[in-house]
């Protein structure tokens, strides 16, 4: 059988995991991050009338976002990456990010000054990929923090 994940199971998962044990808080500009989970070996995600299939599998990172700043930011998910056990990036899988973080509001939405926004950050690796690290970037072009995952 093939491990598949649904957005509502991510969300509940994403909503009960993410404030319960973080690993670790790094911060990047004005955007602080805790990543609670990691989970990889998906074959899918999405609803199971319309599942998004991973080239490799999916890993789906866990995690809470805090915008400590004066203005409304977003989490640019094209600017984040995931790092692997060999130190290769891998980008975001971003037509899966909007499968699991359907809940309201989202993680993909613009955060509000002193709000946090829980969810998942998705990536398409090859099988059998062990992912190190998190690297959260404030945007494309900035030098990024790494975030260690469980």
């Amino acid at each position: 059988m093939t491990p598949t994940a649904t957005a509502g199971q991510i969300a509940a998962a994403t909503l009960d995991a993410a404030p319960a044990r973080p690993v670790v808080t790094a911060f990047e500009g004005t955007l602080s991050v805790s990543v609670s989970t990691t989970e990889c070996g998906l074959a899918t995600v999405g609803p199971a009338d319309l599942p998004l299939a991973a080239e490799g599998e999916f890993c789906l990172v866990t995690m809470a976002v805090r915008n400590t700043g004066k203005e409304p930011r977003l989490l640019d998910p094209g600017a984040q990456r995931a790092v692997d056990e060999h130190g290769r990036s891998h980008r975001v899988a971003e037509q899966a990010a909007v499968f699991v973080n359907d809940q309201d509001p989202s993680l993909l939405d613009e955060i509000p000054p002193g709000a946090t926004r829980y969810g998942v950050v998705p990536f398409d690796v090859p099988k059998g990929v062990r992912l190190a690290a998190f690297e959260l970037h404030k945007s494309p072009h900035s030098t990024g923090v790494r975030v260690p995952l469980p």
